[in-house]
């Protein structure tokens, strides 16, 4: 052994605890309840989670949650479900004690929400938790309240049938899990997502979801699964639902899902379950992706309701502690009977058919008459004299994105393929882009120093491409981001000085949202008053919109607004609450900016190119996205062997 090789030994041994410096030993119960909870109780959410699917395991047909301070202050669920006598209440809060699994076989067969019996013990070790319960009515209940996992105190008590669980100041005993909680929008939002999720998955069970005294969900049973989604979502949305089922074998599949007109930006409103589980799964949700093909545009995704049933032994629920994920034991045939299944629906092409309901308010067509209204006195300027797209039969729900798809002109044909020609969805028939070329078997470079002016405007390349020529080369301008980082900047300045100009709707415009997006819009309407977007609740989770930036005044108003609700009701960890209004201008920029395939005047060019050099980053779209490539002079003449 070498001098270096004897050193670095020693120095390990001396790192290595000596006898008796280390020894093993149980841990407390309260402690290892607390490392548990860990795993079980993440948030205020995850109680609500657990304490709801207990009350559903009991038999519950009315389930009431009320929240205080996002679930931090207080929780309580109360069930109308069997209850429990006073020997179950007092096992109820002990670890590992659960009535529904007795043996090893039990968990190739779980036909329960819970099966652990981990979460109450776990929720006791981090709050202070009071359990009142009555097994049958005319007989005394039983209350046993713990806090942070010391000894239950039971006594005595008089109570109707069922369970009530208050579970106060979680996280007190243990501050850093405290610490990292977010926001009380978000927590609060959290917890609407869990009631939603478990309101979906049992339409036959009455929900209720109180946060600090308002009313976010309140739900009439229903055998019924679309009155349930109409209830949530409201009745716009089921009308552009499509009816999936299908069995084959081991599996069914029933449900509904959007046409393709109707998409999302990410996946919140996709929601799949499997006998009567909420779950979120890699193998689902690629598998309708795939259904859909090319039908959507890249980046934007389908609304789902999808209910599976089939054995409980083709798959495996006790993977991750919250029960979130499963298992399944014959992926690949899931996967392709999913697949078929959405395909099936879309070929069938049968809109769900729910009967109309009483809307909220009378109301109009967002193109309808308004009446303008300047605030301030102050008048944004617009590009008159650039002819607008049509917007106004524009259909409810996000527009496509303008981005490169697997090819626009394949997606145009698998749409026209789908509605077939003439068809009544003119507004969302994608344009199409260039196709790729490498020009010069060069790549052009994005440009970050370059002045406009520098360069003549020859015209334009597809209807979508401004192209210039100067000293440097030529420069190939994207007109759409261009003219969304003018709008851009125009608009954050002037909401920043409170001078948007408003246009005032005539009739107010009705909408109804998701509880959740419904939540994030009350906590922000002052905020969003500014940006000229005025609303007022009006019932358990609809708005009246009474103004909209002028910018907008021709486009889909509902269609814009649900946009932004989404928006604001979104979690993303990198994005504070000024990210989220800055998505809610970009937005707004990119749906009233120029469009590809938009023919352009030489002077509109001209217009168009001195307001983008007047920014403050011409170089780059609000997204980060690169404005103008420089096809370089000195590239070019080597590729033409000039140099």
């Amino acid at each position: 052994m070498s001098a270096s090789q004897a050193a670095l030994a020693a120095t390990l041994l001396a790192r290595q605890p000596g006898p008796g410096a280390m020894t093993i030993q149980i841990l407390p119960d309260s402690l290892a309840n607390q490392i548990a909870a860990g795993e079980v109780v993440e948030r205020p959410a995850s109680v609500v989670k657990e304490l709801v699917e207990n009350a559903i395991d009991a038999g519950a047909t009315r389930i009431a949650i009320e929240v205080e301070g996002a679930g931090k202050e207080s929780i309580t669920v109360r069930d109308n479900g069997c209850g429990m006598n006073p020997d179950d209440a007092r096992l109820a809060l002990a670890r590992h004690a659960t009535s529904k699994i007795s043996q090893p076989e039990d968990l190739v067969s779980i036909r329960t929400l819970g099966f652990r019996g981990e979460a109450l013990p776990s929720i006791a070790s981090v709050a202070k938790v009071r359990l009142t319960t009555c097994h049958a009515e005319g007989q005394a209940g039983t209350e046993v309240t713990v806090e942070g996992g010391q000894a239950a105190v039971i006594k005595e008590t008089a109570c109707p049938k069922g369970t009530t669980l208050e579970v106060r100041q979680l996280f007190f005993n243990t501050p850093a899990r405290h610490k990292f909680l977010r926001r009380d929008q978000t927590e609060a939002g959290y917890i609407t997502q869990v009631v939603q999720q478990q309101a979906l998955a049992h339409p036959g069970i009455q929900f209720s979801l109180s946060h600090n005294g308002r009313t976010v969900i309140n739900t009439l049973p229903t055998d019924q699964v679309l009155y349930r989604i109409a209830e949530l979502f409201g009745s716009e949305l089921t009308r552009e639902l499509l009816r999936v089922e299908k069995e084959e074998g081991r599996y069914r599949i029933e449900g509904f899902i959007s046409s393709p007109i109707l998409t999302r930006s990410k996946r919140d409103d996709q929601f799949s379950f499997i006998n009567h589980r909420h779950i979120r799964d890699k193998v689902i949700l690629s598998a309708t992706q795939k259904g859909y093909s090319h039908l959507l545009p890249r980046g934007q995704h389908p609304v789902l309701f999808l209910y599976f049933t089939m054995d409980p032994d083709l798959l495996d629920v006790n993977v991750h502690p919250a029960k979130a994920e499963v298992r399944f034991a014959y992926q690949s045939e899931v996967y392709r009977f999913v697949m078929e299944a959405i395909q099936e629906a879309l070929a069938g092409n049968e809109k769900s058919g729910l009967p109309e309901q009483k809307p909220l308010a009378p109301s109009e067509s967002a193109g309808q008459s308004a009446v303008p209204h300047v605030a301030n006195g102050a008048s944004a300027e617009t590009y008159a004299s650039v002819p607008r797209p049509n917007l106004e039969h524009a259909p409810a729900g996000p527009p496509p994105r303008y981005q490169q798809t697997h090819s626009f002109q394949e997606m145009g044909q698998a749409l026209q393929s789908f509605y077939g020609k003439g068809g009544g969805h003119d507004s969302v028939q994608p344009g199409r882009l260039p196709p790729e070329i490498d020009l010069f078997r060069t790549k052009p470079r994005a440009v970050s120093d370059m002045i406009y002016s520098d360069f003549e405007p020859l015209g334009q390349l597809n209807n979508s491409f401004i192209v210039m020529q100067g000293r440097r080369g030529v420069l190939v301008v994207d007109q759409h981001i261009a003219h969304e980082r003018v709008l851009y900047e125009r608009f954050k300045k002037a909401a920043m000085e409170r001078k948007v100009e408003i246009q005032n709707l005539l009739f107010p415009l009705a909408i109804e949202f998701a509880p959740a997006e419904a939540q994030a819009l009350v906590e922000e309407l002052p905020e969003l008053a500014k940006l000229g977007l005025e609303m007022e609740a009006f019932g358990t989770n609809g708005f009246l919109l009474r103004s909209v930036p002028a910018i907008l005044k021709s486009h889909d108003h509902e269609a814009v607004v649900r946009e932004i609700a989404a928006a604001l009701a979104r979690d993303e960890a990198q994005h504070s609450l000024q990210d989220k209004y800055d998505d809610v201008i970009i937005m707004m920029s990119c749906r009233n900016a120029i469009k590809v395939n938009h023919p352009m005047e030489l002077d509109q060019i001209k217009k168009l190119l001195h307001d983008l050099e007047m920014t403050e980053m011409p170089y780059t779209c609000p997204h980060g996205r690169p404005i103008a490539l420089l096809f370089d002079i000195e590239d070019i003449l080597k590729q033409f062997h000039r140099k």
